[in-house]
């Protein structure tokens, strides 16, 4: 299996290495300013003849440049110097990393003291921070997946072995500054761990329905479970059976494929009583959309329908390696939407866990029902907030597109702590409006509730107060619905354009570390 880049920090180097990285920034008049150094004079003379304005994300590549210990040397442009964000770093970081790819570049070397203006430096800590957010640009775009491509068709050579890690193998942050390489030796290892939990979720979101059935996805938590300390349980159809989740039986009772719960948890060592933050995943492996089927059109994309149990994922694993001082319980619901001569159809009446009873209005609508189950499930292990995260509507991509995710929920202060984690990784989300006149909709004829409306107006907000029937009362809880954002993100530099994104793995984490 291909394997991440490894980071690491230095003050000095020794021996060869393939690529020298030197950050460049603009001034004023849109010019590039040259760094410090002995690349300075190059830079100077791109940018009189205007070659090289270094805006942000241009890249100059000068193959054996025979500079100092590296044949090659890479000018990545950043922008405006007084305008430089950690987001436009991690974005200048995705840029990077395809050149290196177009390169083949095995090794680099990254000069941390041209990202900054050396006359008048930030604090240590501010650029840690954004090295570290470069560091992250890197290390995302450093994602394939590749796993059912045979030998001849994933490489042109006869060693197939050499094409397995695409791009540099060990990426090396060079300062000359013993405190700041401290700081960024603790960031730069958080960022390896961001690495290894976004891979994981892609991971798990592309694999193909066929293989990713929620027996294997349940037996992949208990192997990571146990890499990764944490405790782990799954029930099966029987279980849930017993557990009287009759809308998380109701949406898979149409496939042969019998469906699993899995519950992961970690706990912090030594702290008193930690506070519990409960993450709640919708895992459906394939949908159909039931009886209610689906157009044809992109119907393979709907192997990533179960990308909110793969954030789920992500993020706990994430907050263990962290080792981050609250506890968290990660309840992922899986199991596959199939129309089939015992499927659940329009009509149907389903009792979920806590009593409600549900008219099936439309079986497409099916994410909802097994959150339900699951958001009461959850509820159990009295938990000081509950998240869950879904691609759940259509109308969330017609409301908001794919540069943010949709965000609702009953505690405006839970709201306002995601979003902020969120836009510190770059993650954005909106607030739509959750009133209780949105459930006049779904008021049903014959039981407590329908899991849809007549028609598609307000989406995104319906399915939000469906899930809100199932919070109980005094229990702080937000809905991130990541349809729009959970795969085929093509306007970030560091998500693949194609397949699943590992968008907000980073966001629950910060969450629920800051909670």
């Amino acid at each position: 299996m291909w394997k991440l880049p490894q980071l690491e920090t230095r003050i000095t180097i020794t021996g060869a290495f393939d690529t020298d990285i030197t950050a460049v920034f603009q001034d004023s008049g849109k010019k590039a300013i040259p760094p410090q150094g002995h690349y300075g004079a190059w830079v100077e003379k791109l940018r009189k003849i205007e070659a090289f304005d270094a805006r942000h994300g241009s890249i100059q590549f000068f193959r054996f440049a025979a500079q100092g210990l590296a044949e090659n040397v890479l000018f990545i442009g950043l922008g405006s110097l007084a305008e430089a964000t950690e987001e436009k770093f991690r974005s200048a970081g995705g840029h990077l990393w395809g050149r290196l790819v177009a390169e083949k570049s095995k090794a680099t070397v990254v000069h941390v003291e041209s990202f900054f203006d050396v006359k008048n430096p930030k604090p240590e800590s501010v650029r840690a921070k954004l090295i570290r957010a470069f560091a992250e640009g890197l290390i995302l775009s450093a994602y394939q997946f590749k796993k059912y491509k045979s030998k001849a068709e994933s490489s042109a050579s006869a060693n197939a072995k050499k094409e397995e890690s695409l791009g540099p193998s060990r990426i090396t942050f060079v300062t000359q500054d013993k405190n700041l390489k401290t700081l960024l030796e603790t960031e730069l290892s958080e960022v390896q761990a961001i690495g290894d939990a976004v891979r994981i979720t892609r991971d798990w979101s592309n694999e193909p329905s066929n293989f990713g059935t929620p027996t294997y996805f349940a037996g992949e938590a208990r192997k990571l479970a146990r890499e990764y300390g944490l405790k782990c349980k799954v029930l099966t159809e029987q279980d849930a059976a017993r557990e009287k989740m009759g809308l998380y039986l109701g949406v898979g009772q149409g496939s042969e494929r019998e469906g699993r719960i899995v519950v992961l948890e970690y706990t912090p060592k030594n702290v008193k009583k930690p506070k519990t933050v409960a993450l709640v995943g919708k895992g459906i492996t394939f949908d159909s959309g039931g009886i209610s089927i689906k157009p044809a059109l992109r119907m393979e994309e709907m192997k990533h329908d179960m990308t909110g149990a793969a954030t789920v994922l992500g993020a706990i694993l994430l907050a263990s390696k962290w080792k981050i001082r609250n506890r968290v319980v990660a309840v992922m619901a899986f199991t596959e939407n199939m129309p089939s001569g015992t499927a659940i159809q329009p009509g149907n009446v389903l009792t979920a866990r806590n009593g409600k009873t549900v008219e099936v209005f439309n079986t497409d609508a099916e994410g909802r029902l097994i959150l339900g189950d699951a958001l009461d499930y959850a509820q159990d292990f009295k938990p000081d907030a509950v998240v869950d995260i879904a691609t759940l509507t259509g109308a969330v991509s017609i409301a908001l597109g794919k540069l943010c995710c949709g965000i609702l929920g009953n505690d405006d202060t839970l709201i306002d702590s995601m979003r902020r984690a969120g836009d510190a990784n770059g993650e954005r989300m909106w607030q739509l409006p959750l009133f209780d006149e949105y459930f006049e909709d779904l008021k049903s004829d014959c039981a407590d509730m329908k899991n849809s409306a007549n028609d598609s107006n307000g989406g995104t907000i319906r399915a939000a107060i469906f899930l809100k029937q199932f919070i109980r009362k005094g229990t702080p809880w937000v809905h991130l619905d990541i349809a729009a954002t959970g795969y085929n993100v093509s306007h970030l530099s560091y998500f693949p354009k194609k397949g699943a994104s590992g968008a907000y793995v980073r966001t629950l984490a910060k969450f629920v570390a800051d909670f």
